[in-house]
């Protein structure tokens, strides 16, 4: 009986072993490939964090700083001075300007128009220039 599939050919050592580098190249190249875009990502984030880091640490100096005026002596002062209170012993001076109190304005009568200024009414096509271009249009002399 012969092998309809034509003569067997037998597989080497060689090809075994090309198969098998191949294939490990293959492995070795994708897994590669992940690990660079992880490391990619993960360093983005630490800059993002770095970043953050850097503004909760900038936020914290303005807030210690801000702590410590309000905890002064002349802080306190100054919100009571602006309250309205002052201490015993001082004088609260509250300066005004002088402004100009509103004066009387002559209410503005409405007067008629003469009739002599009055332009009579004429229709919106009732007039030169759209007689010419009627004529213009439609070729009529009238």
């Amino acid at each position: 009986m012969t092998n309809p599939r034509g003569p067997m050919r037998s597989i080497t050592t060689a090809q075994i072993i090309g198969i098998v580098a191949a294939t490990l190249a293959l492995f070795f190249m994708v897994a590669f490939a992940t690990k660079s875009v992880d490391a990619i990502r993960l360093r983005t984030w630490r800059d993002q964090l770095e970043g953050e880091i850097e503004a909760m640490r900038r936020e914290h100096e303005e807030l210690v700083e801000e702590a410590r005026r309000r905890n002064s002596v002349a802080w306190a002062e100054e919100v009571l001075r602006d309250a309205g209170q002052v201490r015993s012993g001082m004088v609260s001076v509250i300066a005004v300007t002088a402004t100009p109190g509103p004066t009387a304005a002559p209410t503005p009568e409405a007067t008629p128009i003469p009739e002599e200024t009055v332009v009579p009414h004429r229709a919106p096509f009732d007039n030169p220039n759209w007689d010419a271009w009627w004529r213009l249009f439609t070729g009529k002399t009238d």
